[in-house]
């Protein structure tokens, strides 16, 4: 697994070894021809009721850990997920699976793959489909039995049929171990972006925050590449504005100011625009609360857009005006009415006032109210998977669901989803004795 600028305390979307109980799983799993096959049924609740339920608890093998990393939606309405789980010897396989009726029932695995002669397969940066309802997932290969660790692969897999069969349309392999996407998204003529990690090998441990472009969703190349000369400096999400443009966000390297910085640089929250497609870009926002807390690091995680066009990054940030980077991480959500042009920190939440909070998914439902999910550590050590929404018509934040998968385990939100009905699906893991994908919806 890639090292984080943060360490342990702020958890990258990627497989991780935690430990979840064995399944207790609630729900059915039909074949394919079954599944299509299916009325898509619609389930109604009211906009204020925050009503939550898991509808998928998954495990590939019993025991063995497994976690959700992306869901999508296509334009007939079919809810995909995709993300990761080990069999019964620890190999990792990239999965995908649908549901046709808001989460009630769930197929088989749509796809079930490991890339040849590796050991780890993870579907860990996501899924998205475009408007002609081709399906795109993004994720990592590796063989972590051999001394390097790697060389990674950034793949990006694709489905036209949906989801009946997969091919690879991008495997990008620098030759680095470090090497991986974290994000993907779709413009409205079909490109596909995906935004991450490359690692070129020399010099050694360093990374380049990377978007990739494929035109028609093939044919990719980087688009944008930025080193910071050292590791940590990564591309987490990316999304296509319908008017704005094309943002990413991530961590990038910014100068501190103050005479007791001596010049030096931090990795901090970084949004990009490019305004042609990918072709150039721009650094709209950078964001620390302090140049002290900067030291300590800040990272966005995601981004998205409500109906009136405005624009939500999600992430988190050292605490405010704590000397020498002391201090925990805060649950950070910025907002901008004008296109990307200017920002304003519009929630700064913790879990804990003395553990780590992060925020790392967005989404609008139908009705307009606004959703951030991520999670936070409690003070018993675990973390919590937490769910933050803005009620339409209000400018409020706050908490609508605090979920704990087991007592004294841990729960992690990672990606979320909005269909036209207003279900809003979040995707994560929980764990008790071993990790389970999990995905729960209002």
């Amino acid at each position: 697994m890639k090292s984080s600028l943060f360490g342990n305390l702020a958890i990258k979307r990627s497989s991780r070894s935690r430990t979840p109980l064995l399944c207790s799983c609630h729900h059915s799993r039909l074949g394919l021809s079954t599944l299509f096959g299916l009325t898509f049924t619609l389930l109604t609740h009211s906009t204020h009721a925050q009503t939550w339920q898991t509808v998928d608890d998954f495990q590939y093998v019993p025991g063995q850990a497994a976690e959700s990393d992306g869901l999508a939606l296509a334009p007939n309405g079919t809810l995909f997920a995709s993300g990761s789980g080990a069999d019964s010897s620890g190999v990792r396989h990239g999965l995908v699976m649908a549901s046709a009726n808001v989460g009630i029932t769930w197929s088989g695995l749509l796809d079930d793959f490991v890339y040849p002669g590796t050991h780890t397969t993870l579907y860990n940066a996501g899924m998205v489909a475009d408007s002609a309802g081709n399906l795109y997932v993004a994720g990592t290969a590796y063989d972590d039995g051999t001394p390097s660790g790697g060389p990674n692969h950034w793949i990006v897999r694709r489905s036209t049929d949906n989801g009946a069969t997969w091919s690879t349309v991008d495997d990008f392999a620098p030759g680095g171990f470090l090497t991986q996407p974290n994000g993907i998204g779709a413009d409205a003529a079909g490109n596909i972006y995906v935004a991450g990690d490359a690692d070129y090998v020399n010099p050694y441990d360093t990374t380049y925050w990377t978007i990739r472009k494929g035109v028609g969703g093939t044919n990719f190349t980087t688009v944008d590449s930025i080193s910071s000369g050292s590791s940590g400096n990564t591309a987490m999400a990316v999304f296509a504005h319908p008017t704005a443009g094309l943002f990413a966000v991530g961590r990038a390297p910014v100068a501190l100011t103050g005479k007791q910085f001596f010049g030096r640089s931090a990795l901090e929250w970084t949004v990009r625009r490019s305004t042609n497609g990918g072709a150039t870009w721009s650094t709209v926002d950078t964001f620390a609360f302090s140049s002290s807390s900067s030291v300590y690091g800040s990272q966005a995680n995601g981004i998205g857009a409500d109906a009136l066009g405005n624009l939500y990054v999600v992430g988190q940030a050292g605490a405010p005006n704590k000397p020498n980077g002391s201090g925990y991480l805060h649950w950070v959500v910025r907002k901008s009415t004008n296109g990307g042009s200017t920002w304003t920190t519009v929630d700064n939440y913790q879990l804990s006032s003395t553990d780590y909070s992060q925020a790392t998914a967005f989404a609008a439902d139908s009705k307009g109210n606004l959703y951030v999910a991520g999670w936070g550590f409690a003070n018993n050590g675990a973390a919590n998977w937490i769910v933050r929404w803005n009620p339409v018509g209000t400018s409020t934040w706050s908490t609508a669901d605090d979920y704990t998968y087991a007592p004294g385990g841990s729960a992690w939100a990672f990606t979320m989803a909005a269909n036209a009905s207003g279900n809003v699906f979040v995707g994560g893991g929980g764990s008790g004795t071993s990790e389970h994908w999990v995905v729960r919806k209002r």
